[in-house]
Formats: structure tokens, C-alpha cells, sequence
């Protein structure tokens, strides 16, 4: 199992996650995800930028993450452990429903966090919509905790809330 960087010929595939996804997340009552959101044109500026990696097996992308650090402005609020200049922020990440309950969500992100270390970071920030329980029981089973709650737009009904995962060094 491999994470790399995304190429632009990996968009299709990305996107055909997307759409595989986004009814799953939906008849959860989760409608953080859309037809319109996220779009190719977002992935493919995640791509130009370096910040969206896939996951392989075998040769086969079985799914993606975003990870940068642009850190949204509501976080300011959010009474992190690790500072914003020692921490990443992941954003959009998904498994392909064909090779979701297999561990991948799970490799995906003990890559990102190894590859994170290495890089000097000290934890990584992260957010979902709070109707998203799916994804919350898989970062609280990954060692992020909960920070609180957020808005990240002007719909004062949405709610997203904020994790965290500190680094622990030398392990």
C-alpha cells in the first residue's frame, strides 16, 4: 500500500470516488459532501498545489486525502495543542465504498502522519461536518481528540466540529 502525490491523471479516478461517496454519506444524513462540492476544479487546484495524495494497492487507487497548510480561518478560534505553524490541516479525504471496512482509511492516515514527522510537523488539524459520525468514530480511532466546534461558512446551522492529533514523537 502506497501514499504518493496526485497526478492529474489520477482526477478521474478521484472524482469517480467522489461520486461513489457522496449517496453513501447522504442516506447517512451527512450532507457536508454533494454533487457540486467537492468538484474537479477544487481537486485539480489541490493537485497543481502538492496537497492531494492518493492511496494505491496493487495499483489500484483506492482513495485520497488532502493535507496542506491552509488552516481556515474559523480554526483560529479552536484552542489547538499544537500550534498552526507546526501543524498541517487535512481537508477532503474519501475510500472507495468497494474497499471501505479493509483498513485503508487507517493505513491512509498512518502514512500521512509518518509522512508528516518527517517533515517536521508536530500534529495535524482537521474538521468535519458534526453530521459526518462516520468520519469523527474514524479520526477518535485514529488518536485525534476533539477541539470543539466550528462554523466554516455563513450558515450559522452548520456545524462542523475540529480534531486533532499531536505527534508522538519517537515511536
Amino acid at each position: 500500500m502506497t501514499l504518493r502525490k496526485a497526478e492529474r491523471n489520477d482526477l478521474v479516478r478521484v472524482m469517480e470516488i467522489t461520486r461513489a461517496v457522496v449517496p453513501l454519506m447522504q442516506a447517512a444524513g451527512n450532507t457536508q459532501w454533494s454533487d457540486a462540492y467537492p468538484s474537479l476544479s477544487r481537486f485539480t487546484m489541490d493537485c497543481d498545489n502538492g496537497s492531494l495524495y492518493v492511496f494505491e494497492e496493487d495499483g489500484v487507487l483506492r482513495g485520497f486525502i488532502v493535507v496542506d497548510d491552509d488552516h481556515p480561518k474559523a480554526y483560529d478560534d479552536i484552542g489547538w495543542e499544537v500550534p498552526r505553524p507546526k501543524s498541517a490541516a487535512m481537508h477532503r479525504m474519501a475510500v472507495d465504498p468497494g474497499s471501505q471496512g479493509k483498513g485503508f482509511a487507517g493505513h491512509m492516515f498512518k502514512s500521512v502522519e509518518s509522512m508528516l514527522v518527517d517533515a517536521g510537523y508536530l500534529g495535524i488539524h482537521t474538521d468535519t461536518s458534526l453530521e459526518n459520525g462516520k468520519m469523527q468514530y474514524l479520526f477518535e480511532k485514529q488518536g485525534f481528540e476533539f477541539r470543539g466546534r466550528l462554523h466554516l461558512d455563513e450558515n450559522e446551522d452548520d456545524w462542523y466540529v475540529a480534531y486533532e492529533k499531536v505527534f508522538k514523537m519517537g515511536e
